[in-house]
């Protein structure tokens, strides 16, 4: 930040001091080009400046009471999610590294280990998922795209309009990837879904075709 000439006077005879004494007659020194640069702010400081900013974010406690987390149940045509599933397909066939004509590795062969885990850290916002198996008979058979996906359920929008939360350590799904059919078995992903895409998952899928 640039000073008013006057108060640059002192710098300037010091400035001037620090030439030696046969050569201070040439120094002109310009009071407009000297700019004041401001010391490195304190601890104290910065540490007002990041209480200050982390008190402008919501807590998960405040995001939930606010409303956030949750989706109308009514609101949601089964249409508008449409798009989120073809982006899902585009997304999943490229975090699983598949090609046209590609099948489900076998259990046998040494790349099964790598696939399951890779489908299990894989986003399902956007999947088509169906619940085939669950504790709760009034479950099975619920299907639909998903929309919502948190640390113990996942929301389902059903063709027919309607909002559904499916608990996911009650529930086994299915999903088509292209003509692959897997069985995934909802006790292995409770986890938030961005902690579960870096965390070492020790998890079982059954695939078949």
């Amino acid at each position: 930040m640039e000073q008013p000439q006057h108060g640059t006077a002192p710098l300037q005879e010091y400035l001037t001091d620090l030439v030696i004494p046969h050569q201070r007659c040439n120094v002109n020194i310009i009071p407009d080009h000297i700019t004041m640069l401001h010391g490195t702010k304190s601890k104290k400081q910065n540490s007002k400046k990041r209480r200050a900013h982390k008190s402008q974010t919501l807590s998960r406690r405040e995001y939930a009471s606010l409303g956030l987390n949750t989706l109308p149940t009514r609101q949601m045509s089964y249409e508008q999610a449409l798009p989120l599933h073809k982006l899902w397909r585009g997304y999943i066939r490229e975090h699983l590294n598949l090609k046209e004509g590609d099948q489900v590795p076998q259990i046998h062969e040494p790349r099964y280990e790598e696939f399951s885990k890779l489908l299990l850290k894989m986003d399902f916002h956007g999947a088509k998922l169906k619940v085939i198996q669950s504790k709760c008979e009034t479950l099975v058979g619920i299907a639909g795209i998903c929309v919502m996906d948190t640390k113990n359920v996942l929301k389902l929008l059903g063709p027919d309009h309607r909002l559904r939360t499916v608990p996911k350590s009650e529930c086994v799904f299915g999903m088509h990837v292209g003509n692959m059919e897997f069985t995934i078995f909802g006790k292995h992903l409770n986890i938030r879904p961005a902690e579960r895409s870096v965390k070492k998952i020790k998890g079982f899928i059954e695939p078949f075709m």
